[in-house]
């Protein structure tokens, strides 16, 4: 796959968005003129025109859809093997990356503080290791459904960002969770399984820790060994950096971090400009380095936690 590639595809994609725009005003004008014609009531018309204007803009957006699929994913697969897939061999080791594959909703629920909505969707999942740290993640869109009056759904959403998972040679016994202020999905834990335990609200020494975050965990102890001083600064700077919209999940041998930024990372720009290739790396690369710095401001490599 070269640059080239990626801009032949995105030409395609672009002229059938052109073609699709055309054949909306051809099939909306269409539509309004037998009613300016034959119409003689100025308040008939304008509602016609609005009712029928809005019907053809549906109809051609659907026909759009069929039509401009095909060359929709063949620019987003273009520019995935281009531009993610090459920048991620370049920093990490054991890669398997596939934009399509999802991070299980499953994952997040074991948590027992996350939940996963009313319509869960994720793509562009990861798995690797840098610097000899394990990691998974991937983009994950969260929305809760709200029925009106009149029995109509819409869907709001809790949560677009990313979840990253972090693997640890230790094994936690207990379930830790540092949930940032404004956090929108998180639930109040249960006690699941047989030997499962309730988590309980903990606060630790730091009144501006416990001030930025709420902490459960089911083990005090435990909670009070990974959260010391140093450990706990560096997960305020973190969350200082995304508002309070992080969460921080210790379970098994596992470290799950959620951060809600309201974005979906590694996405190719609109078709219809022309791709700068230096910009796009640039912007490749920041999303990628949030991964590795992460590893790095919690020090991960140093094993703290053995």
């Amino acid at each position: 796959m070269t640059f080239q590639d990626v801009e032949k595809a995105r030409q395609v994609y672009a002229a059938t968005i052109k073609n699709q725009i055309i054949v909306t005003v051809i099939i909306v004008a269409l539509s309004l003129i037998p009613i300016i014609i034959t119409s003689r009531n100025t308040r008939t018309t304008i509602f016609g025109i609005i009712l029928l204007g809005n019907f053809a803009i549906v109809i051609s957006v659907m026909i759009a859809r069929v039509f401009n699929h095909k060359a929709r994913q063949a620019y987003h697969d273009a520019y995935k093997a281009y531009f993610v897939e090459q920048s991620l061999k370049t920093t990490f080791t054991d890669l398997n990356y596939s934009h399509e594959a999802i991070l299980p909703a499953t994952i997040l629920e074991s948590t027992g503080v996350i939940t996963t909505g009313d319509r869960y969707s994720s793509n562009d999942f990861i798995s690797g290791k840098y610097r000899d740290i394990a990691f998974s993640q991937a983009d994950v869109h969260i929305e809760k459904a709200e029925t009106d009056s009149e029995g109509h759904v819409e869907y709001d959403t809790l949560f677009r960002g990313r979840f990253m998972i972090f693997e640890f040679p230790k094994q936690f016994e207990f379930k830790l969770a540092v949930i940032g202020n404004n956090f929108s999905v998180y639930t109040r834990p249960t006690s699941r399984g047989n030997n499962a335990r309730k988590m309980e609200k903990i606060s630790t020494e730091s009144g501006e820790f416990n001030s930025q975050f709420r902490t459960l965990a089911e083990d005090g102890f435990e909670a009070y060994y990974i959260l010391d001083p140093a450990f706990m600064v560096k997960l305020m700077d973190i969350d200082k950096n995304h508002n309070g919209k992080d969460i921080f999940c210790f379970m098994d041998n596992q470290l799950i971090i959620g951060i809600n930024d309201g974005r979906d990372s590694l996405e190719p720009p609109q078709p219809l400009k022309p791709i700068e290739e230096s910009n796009e790396k640039a912007k490749i690369a920041n999303d990628i380095k949030m991964i590795t710095d992460l590893v790095e401001q919690l020090s991960l490599k140093h094993k703290i936690f053995k």
